[in-house]
């Protein structure tokens, strides 16, 4: 398959956008690799010095392999292009397929985690458990259907950006967008039906799942939006513009949501406080059977969120 040339001003102007689409994506590489290395003892103190559980695997995952993804594919497309390498359609679709499908389990590790937050905070309620279970396998069927019925349609340069995507493929980022849209609005209701309860602002658990839910939702959510405008609005190179920032700001949110948790839990002057939450939130008639207690060593005592029931009092 050989590409239509570009020529004159409308190739100046397609070359000038793949450049900076080119460009913006060494930034989003370069600001997770140093986020993740001006963090790293954090990571070795909380993360690879807790207990062995799902959580530490992950962060791994989350932290980690974004970034291994983002230079693969700046060395597989972005420098072999600089050096006038020529790709086939069938390799660009192979390396678009490549793309969204890490950022398809990317974002279901993510989603993962934010669940695993809402099956805590609901005490595995039935009917809210159940709806999300629900909702979260509808949302992968369907994003995974949405990408084989629309990626065989891309249209890309020479060097394999995207200048063009079907409308279907809109739907794509609107279903992640409404199904953690759900989770927020969840995580909302509960932290009001509890504000009655206790002192808020004196319960750190609390102050650090909906913080964290808050902050985390709105940039995911940003991300996702401005990405599913420029796919929708863009006919050029620039459609692609915000792939490499959503990766970067997806492993930023669930490595820092995951981060926040065991920092707090790590943290001793604080475990009097985080007990008595528990204990006055059950006493009103509600339960964090996700907040696991547990040992990490002699001395540290560490709580994290576990797919376990356990009854902090009576």
């Amino acid at each position: 398959m050989i590409f239509n040339s570009v020529v004159g001003r409308a190739g100046l102007k397609a070359d000038n956008y793949g450049n900076l689409t080119s460009d913006l994506a060494c930034a989003a590489t370069a600001f997770l690799v140093w986020d993740m290395l001006i963090h790293l003892d954090e990571e070795v103190e909380y993360i690879w010095r807790g207990p062995h559980s799902w959580v530490k695997w992950a962060y791994v995952f989350i932290r980690h392999v974004p970034y291994l993804v983002q230079c693969s594919i700046l060395v597989g497309l972005v420098a072999m292009a600089a050096k006038g390498h020529v790709y086939e359609m069938v390799q660009c679709k192979a390396w678009i397929a490549y793309q969204l499908g890490a950022n398809e389990v990317l974002t279901v590790v993510v989603e993962i985690i934010l669940i695993v937050r809402i099956y805590a905070m609901y005490n595995r309620n039935w009917i809210v458990t159940t709806a999300v279970y629900v909702l979260f396998v509808a949302e992968i069927v369907a994003m995974c259907t949405i990408l084989a019925l629309t990626v065989p349609k891309f249209e890309f340069t020479r060097q394999c950006l995207i200048t063009s995507t079907p409308n279907l493929f809109l739907s794509y980022w609107t279903i992640s967008l409404a199904f953690e849209t759900v989770l927020f609005l969840l995580t909302l209701y509960k932290f009001f039906s509890v504000l009655e309860i206790t002192q808020f602002h004196r319960q750190p658990i609390m102050v650090t799942l909906v913080r964290d839910g808050t902050w985390a939702y709105a940039i995911i959510f940003a991300i996702m939006l401005l990405n599913t405008l420029m796919y929708e609005l863009e006919k050029n190179t620039l459609a692609g513009i915000c792939y490499f920032w959503e990766l970067s700001v997806m492993s930023y949110a669930g490595s820092h949501v995951l981060l926040n948790l065991r920092r707090l839990a790590m943290d001793p002057r604080r475990h009097r406080s985080i007990v008595s939450f528990s204990t006055q939130f059950v006493s009103a008639g509600g339960t964090f059977s996700e907040l696991h207690f547990g040992s990490a060593g002699e001395e540290t005592t560490v709580i994290e969120l576990e797919t376990m029931h356990r009854e902090h009092v009576d």
